[in-house]
């Protein structure tokens, strides 16, 4: 049983690559809202579980929706994304994770997920946020934040 309104939010972020991996599904609340593209790019997501951490969810979904296995989590920052219009709560983090040894994903079955997925470069993520191509606003405050932090996390290899 899943505590509605609570979910993890985790962009896999593979620092020698230099790369992350988006999921895409559709949105039926931005179909209804009249979204021309409600097939939404996406860090992984899903809500956590009754006696389960948000860590621990953010680690659980990342296997499901992607088949990434993620080493560690960065804590991006926790919050109402649309406080005026939801009640729902995200912890975002960035997933350190290895996306050359990416196993299954695309969801579970049972919660009707159709996920597709797809590895780009930090550069083409930051563009495709310049050239405003990406609408999750989950998805959009990780990349900020990953572009912030990403020296560390590539320099910590090292």
């Amino acid at each position: 049983m899943a505590l509605v309104g609570r979910a993890s939010v985790v962009l896999p972020y593979d620092p020698v690559r230099d790369q992350v991996l988006l999921v895409e599904q559709f949105r039926a609340a931005t179909f209804i809202a009249g979204e021309k593209r409600p097939w939404m790019w996406e860090p992984v997501a899903g809500l956590i579980d009754l006696g389960e951490t948000p860590e621990q969810a953010a680690y659980r979904e990342a296997a499901e929706e992607a088949g990434v296995t993620i080493s560690h989590l960065e804590k991006v920052t926790q919050g109402y994304p649309s406080s005026g219009a939801s009640g729902e709560f995200v912890y975002i983090f960035v997933g350190v994770a290895d996306l050359s040894d990416i196993r299954g994903g695309g969801g579970v079955a049972g919660e009707n997920e159709d996920l597709r997925s797809e590895i780009l470069s930090f550069d083409a993520l930051m563009q495709g946020i310049d050239d405003h191509r990406y609408q999750d606003m989950p998805l959009i405050t990780a990349a900020l934040w990953l572009s912030r932090h990403r020296e560390r996390l590539r320099a910590e290899l090292r």
